[in-house]
């Protein structure tokens, strides 16, 4: 009898809990009235690339919004000011009365509200004019249907692509892709098992499988990218509204990614060159590449399936990012084993190598991938 009285408060208490928090409706999203202040005017950041900026500003009317209330919310520290005046620091959701934050800290009739912030983040801070919400009509709101997402689309078809990609380089170059994706030889420090290493990098069997990494790895990336909470920055550059647009920041990202790759192959042979390292170059970037495909090739698989059985929690889409430096790391490892025994130099020689090939590369890619 006591467990069930336990259990009917519990329940109660839940209930009230839910039905006591305080429901909005958004009004206007205010985002397309962000301004810079120049020293001298307002401008809008409506066309202009947003980049670098620690303070936006918005006019706000006491008359035209009347009865409603300013909502702020981010993950981060910001400062709101009213006219000049600073009004607090604020972190997190933040609602505001539109007519009373005028009357205490501006004119009363209108003012300029601006947000100051530690390099503003477009998909973290919020700002928008809300008004309280009966019950009723959020729960006619909550049963109201989805905007149909392209992205799903996307990543069905695109996965398709690079599954038909991959068996046409299996049936054009068998041995080659055999040797791209033994995992053995990866870690493996005998000549016998790099013969490949020595075929020339910049052939056209090989860069087939650059184009096959390059749409693999662009393709982790942008579902990554597309569901990473909204205090990274990194994804605004690769936003699009529909299936085609989707296609088009795909096909973008891998170029970019194609053009690392070959920036790399320079990198590799120039300081080989450099160290005196000759005859290590081939070996090096192809192992490099020959990872970079395995690695990807198996958590793609854990990713897309993960994606298409409706996975929406960003801690994981986190993890998968994180994965990306991961491998890094990990093939930094095996690279000063796998050199080690042919360079002929001495271990400090050979990490300053790895210091400008690998290491320096990889603080950048960090920098990049969790700004």
């Amino acid at each position: 009898m006591l467990p069930r009285c336990f259990s009917v408060i519990f329940f109660l208490f839940l209930y009230t809990s839910v039905l006591a928090q305080e429901k909005f409706t958004v009004v206007k999203d205010l985002r397309s009235e962000w301004m810079r202040f120049d020293g001298e005017a307002y401008e809008s950041l409506g066309d202009s690339p947003f980049t670098g900026f620690n303070t936006i500003y918005f006019h706000l009317n006491a008359q035209a919004n009347a009865g409603t209330l300013l909502r702020l919310n981010s993950s981060k520290p910001y400062f709101l000011f009213v006219n000049g005046k600073i009004t607090g620091e604020f972190q997190g959701e933040t609602v505001l009365r539109v007519d009373s934050l005028l009357a205490r800290w501006g004119h009363g009739a209108s003012g300029w509200i601006a947000v100051n912030q530690d390099r503003i983040n477009l998909r973290d801070l919020r700002t928008q004019i809300v008004s309280r919400q009966r019950p009723m009509l959020q729960a006619k709101s909550d049963t109201a249907a989805r905007p149909y997402s392209h992205f799903r689309d996307f990543v069905v078809i695109a996965g398709m692509i690079i599954i038909m990609l991959f068996l046409v380089a299996l049936r054009l170059n068998p041995k080659l892709a055999a040797d791209y994706f033994s995992i053995r030889s990866v870690f493996s420090s005998r000549e016998s098992d790099d013969g490949q290493a020595s075929v020339r990098l910049t052939s056209s069997s090989n860069v087939q499988f650059y184009v096959i990494c390059s749409l693999l790895t662009g393709f982790y990336l942008i579902i990554v990218f597309y569901n990473l909470p909204a205090q990274y920055a990194l994804p605004l550059h690769f936003q699009a509204s529909g299936f085609w647009m989707m296609s088009l920041q795909w096909l973008k990202l891998s170029a970019i990614i194609f053009i690392i790759l070959f920036l790399k192959i320079v990198i590799v042979f120039s300081l080989t060159r450099l160290f005196g390292m000759r005859g290590m170059a081939r070996l090096h970037f192809f192992n490099w590449v020959r990872l970079l495909l395995v690695v990807f090739s198996a958590s793609t698989t854990v990713l897309f399936i993960y994606f298409i059985t409706r996975g929406s929690s960003p801690a994981v889409f986190v993890l998968f990012l994180s994965l990306v430096v991961v491998a890094l790391i990990t093939w930094i490892a095996v690279a000063f084993f796998k050199l080690s025994g042919r360079s002929g130099h001495s271990m400090f020689h050979l990490f300053s190598y790895l210091c400008a090939t690998e290491i320096i590369p990889l603080l950048i890619t960090v920098k990049v991938l969790f700004q």
